[in-house]
């Protein structure tokens, strides 16, 4: 039920609707998820490759994209095939938007 809610407040945003989908449907990390990038997602086997995360440093206060915490933090996490599906639809909606 709280899926459904927090779904329906963001429905007319896309990206973070993807985002939340991803967390969701594998357990990703929130740093992880938001370090992905399309290379790693293997739309053909199923599998996002985790090789990265977000995190900040503090004296800049900017947001940095690094290698994971951990070496059994870079992973690979197989896909649902819903999610699948979510993220084909949002890459294609982008990709026509460029």
């Amino acid at each position: 039920m709280k899926k459904k809610k927090i779904l329906m407040r963001f429905r007319r945003q896309e990206t973070f609707t993807c985002f939340f989908l991803t967390s969701c449907f594998t357990g990703i990390r929130t740093g992880e998820v938001f370090a992905l990038t399309w290379k790693d997602i293997d739309f053909e086997n199923g599998i996002i490759h985790i090789k990265h995360s977000v995190y900040d440093k503090s004296k800049d206060e900017r947001w940095h994209i690094g290698s994971t915490k951990t070496i059994s933090g870079t992973r690979d996490v197989f896909m649902s095939p819903t999610l699948s599906n979510a993220l084909r639809i949002f890459k294609k909606r982008q990709d026509w938007l460029k």
